[in-house]
């Protein structure tokens, strides 16, 4: 296998900073080792009145000769970062074929100002299919961080569409979920399983209490994430009722109606920066991960788990098929009264032995790690690229059960 071969990824994500996804992670660690062209999300849900009202504006600017970039750096992020000129009606014929001359004109030229060495495609996203092959690129693979058919707010209908094609033209798939490397076949049979990883230090790191973290009545049980479809609603009454005299506290965006949630101790937050997120989860007395279970969820690696782990608190979830790999850290509980059980003896459990061997595990499972076996990975689809592998490749986890 080649090691000093330059690189060139071609990297289709959601905004750069804005929602860092495990892409992202994984992709910021490589910044200093291979050349990094970054392309804006382009859209996966359907369309609705206010795309209609934007869109002569916007084929007004895929039209013209200004390519749009969003950034250009040579420091810690992508050489260069491009907002991407795209209509979002993906599976309208007259509008994949536009969208597909807009992007190959703009990243070409990208790569032709930036690029060093082999060009590699990297996509996370299944309307980015039709560029596949068009680059001038040496391989191409697909990051699948979700299962898009099931994902809520996604559109089934287009992501079926786009993903088939996409499978049908990628030379490998590189999955966070043992389910996903299993559905998501791509044309080549190549599969690889890369889990979710954690920013070790940024979470381990003491944190100043936050004011209205100090100011809830302990024991603090603690969700950071989206409190949507994939929370057990039912669960967090059940919990605030059987700490009365303590809160629950959920940091992130909500997307349940308020009321579903409501009890006079849940606390609802709301989102909070990336940089000022372990401040909050280190103020928890126990972290929950409440996922009902379901065809999405069963293809989640809840990126929370590790964070909790890394901030020294011990950590309760719903028996995901991906959660199981970590029994040894977390109480593994079904929803309901078992959960509700399982939590309230984690919130009073101060012994330290457990949450140590938690941070161990959450050392062992660093983004810095996964950078490097993601660049492993790259390299030998690169330099085996033509072949057919019918074996699915599932690396061992360092430190976890």
């Amino acid at each position: 296998m080649s090691t000093d071969r330059a690189l060139t990824f071609v990297v289709f994500g959601d905004d750069w900073g804005r929602h860092v996804s495990s892409m992202q992670h994984v992709i910021s660690r490589l910044l200093d080792r291979v050349t990094v062209l970054w392309v804006n999300g382009i859209g996966h849900r359907e369309p609705g009145l206010a795309d209609v009202r934007r869109a002569v504006t916007k084929v007004r600017a895929m039209l013209g000769d200004t390519p749009r970039v969003a950034s250009v750096s040579t420091g810690p992020r992508p050489r260069e970062v491009i907002a991407p000129k795209v209509l979002p009606w993906h599976l309208n014929p007259a509008v994949a074929r536009l969208n597909r001359w807009s992007l190959t004109r703009d990243i070409r030229r990208s790569i032709e100002r930036h690029a060093q060495g082999d060009v590699v495609l990297v996509t996370g996203s299944p309307p980015s299919a039709g560029v596949v092959g068009r680059l001038g690129e040496r391989a191409s693979i697909y990051f699948c961080m979700d299962d898009f058919l099931e994902l809520p707010g996604a559109s089934p209908r287009m992501m079926d569409v786009c993903e088939r094609a996409l499978l049908g033209r990628v030379d490998a798939v590189v999955a966070t979920a043992a389910r996903l490397v299993d559905r998501k076949r791509s044309a080549s049979g190549r599969g690889f399983y890369l889990p979710q990883g954690v920013n070790y230090e940024h979470f381990a790191t003491p944190r100043l209490v936050p004011p209205e973290m100090a100011a809830l009545p302990r024991p603090i049980i603690g969700f950071a994430g989206g409190v949507g479809t994939a929370v057990d609603a039912a669960t967090i009454r059940a919990l605030a009722a059987a700490n009365s005299t303590g809160s629950v506290a959920l940091v992130g965006p909500l997307t349940l109606p308020p009321e579903m949630i409501a009890a006079p101790n849940v606390h609802v937050l709301g989102p909070r920066p990336y940089a000022e997120l372990p401040a909050y989860v280190q103020s928890f007395d126990v972290g929950i991960i409440p996922y009902v279970e379901n065809d999405w969820t069963r293809a989640v690696d809840p990126l929370k788990l590790l964070e909790y782990l890394a901030a020294g608190i011990p950590v309760v979830a719903s028996p995901l098929p991906e959660v199981e790999k970590y029994r040894d850290v977390v109480r593994i509980a079904p929803l309901g009264d078992p959960f509700v059980r399982a939590t309230m003896e984690a919130a009073f459990d101060v012994g330290g032995e457990a949450r140590m061997r938690g941070r161990l595990v959450a050392k062992a499972n660093t983004w810095e790690q996964r950078a490097d076996r993601f660049l492993e990975i790259v390299r030998d689809v690169v330099d085996s690229r033509g072949t057919r592998a019918s074996d699915t490749v599932k690396p061992a986890l360092s430190g976890a059960a």
